[in-house]
């Protein structure tokens, strides 16, 4: 799941990542207000999780049993970062550890994993876009539950306004980008194993890099030196032999590797890049905090997600079934086993929270941590994937080149970073 903010207290790099700047120091009450905010909207992601598994305990299970090293990590870092000392990154990290992992491997369980019925070998809720669509609606809902208790509490939220045609519309092109990169990243989904998704979305800096050069770097940042963009190709190359690999492991379209699954991966890495040229722009201009983000283009990439739910397109995880489209495959699904759009709609709030969690925690983040930490966390969600049956090295050969072209990647873009701060 990418996330949907904008800086408000710090800068954006020219990749749209978050670069610590200069304030100034805030009162203790502030830190700890700050704090308590920060503890509560990772308790609502663990409540939401405990609320929702006796509403339907068997389509819950699999997906608590799953998250259960990501769900572990989040409610220890939160209660280390509840007592430890102002400054202690250790617990900043572990939440961010099972935040983002947790996330992903909810989303891949939901997508592609979740058993619908063993014996006709029906998994998962394949609707990427429609999916897409979901999260962003019951996103806003979420945010207009949190409006409603502000001001039942007397500490009303004020969303900031925009104040010219230029930022409505430079908010609903961002909102279309955005729609774009998360929708096609979700349906690739239910398509590719989970690994080649993430290493796929690990070119994201180089796809992005060539969007500023095409379009020009509107906010004059510095160019990127010759190791960098050596680096990021050496990256690269090392997703293709992931691909290619993985390509020759597997069956043609086949729910771990296919050729149009990989298609919408590049794309969705495209319109990513797009989206962080926008981010670095309106980031400058317009300011807007994932709250005031998810109020102004939730429901408008929700809309955009909702009109691709028509689209009919192949369901690799569904044997023996034929091209349908996202609403198609929901009455199915309902009428199967309804439980299972459950985690679906529940996914929005997850969204919602993980964005929010995102957004405060990389600002107490360095540049540097922040940058190890997303590339370890990708490390291990894709070993979390192999231990937890999403899927399977390929044998021989193929196996070993598999994980050498991972490490390979990983650490390219990890040096990457390094240099780049």
């Amino acid at each position: 799941m990418g996330s949907l903010w904008l800086s408000s207290g710090n800068s954006l790099d020219q990749f749209g990542e978050i670069l610590p700047t200069t304030t100034p120091t805030p009162s203790a009450a502030m830190v700890r207000y700050r704090r308590r905010r920060c503890i509560i909207y990772g308790a609502a992601a663990v409540a939401a999780t405990c609320a929702a598994s006796p509403a339907a305990v068997m389509t819950m299970q699999s997906l608590v049993k799953q998250g259960a090293p990501s769900l572990a990590a989040l409610t220890v870092g939160l209660l280390l970062y509840a007592f430890s000392a102002e400054g202690s990154s250790v617990p900043i990290l572990l939440v961010f550890f099972g935040a983002q992992t947790g996330m992903n491997l909810y989303v891949k369980t939901v997508l592609s994993q979740l058993v619908l019925d063993e014996d006709q070998g029906l998994r998962g809720v394949p609707i990427g876009f429609l999916m897409t669509a979901i999260q962003q609606l019951v996103a806003f809902l979420a945010f207009c539950c949190f409006l409603a208790f502000g001001r039942l509490v007397g500490s009303p939220y004020e969303v900031r306004k925009l104040t010219s045609t230029r930022e409505r519309v430079a908010v609903l092109c961002f909102s279309a980008a955005f729609a774009l990169n998360i929708g096609l990243n979700n349906f690739s989904q239910t398509m590719l194993s989970l690994s080649v998704n993430l290493i796929i979305r690990s070119c994201l800096p180089l796809s992005t890099a060539v969007a500023e050069l095409a379009l020009g770097s509107l906010a004059q940042r510095p160019p990127l030196t010759g190791l960098q963009w050596a680096l990021m190709l050496a990256g690269v190359l090392g997703t293709v032999c992931v691909s290619c690999v993985k390509g020759a492991a597997q069956d043609v379209d086949s729910a771990e590797f296919s050729p149009l699954g990989l298609f919408c991966a590049v794309l969705s890495i495209c319109a990513g890049a797009l989206n962080m040229v926008l981010a670095g722009i309106l980031g400058t201009s317009i300011k807007l905090n994932p709250l005031d983000s998810t109020f102004y283009m939730a429901v408008p990439a929700g809309l955009i997600m909702i009109l691709f739910s028509f689209v009919e397109h192949p369901v690799h995880s569904w044997q023996d079934f034929p091209a349908v489209t996202d609403w198609a495959i929901v009455q199915e699904v309902l009428s199967r086993y309804p439980w299972a759009m459950l985690p679906v709609v529940t996914s929005g709030v997850f969204a919602f929270v993980y964005n929010c969690l995102q957004y405060a925690l990389v600002q107490k983040l360095s540049a540097t941590h922040a940058a190890f930490a997303g590339s370890f966390n990708m490390a291990a969600t894709i070993a979390f994937s192999l231990c937890l049956g999403y899927e399977q090295i390929p044998d021989g050969w193929h196996g070993r080149l598999f994980l050498l072209a991972i490490a390979g990647n990983i650490a390219a873009f990890t040096a990457f970073n390094v240099l780049r701060y």
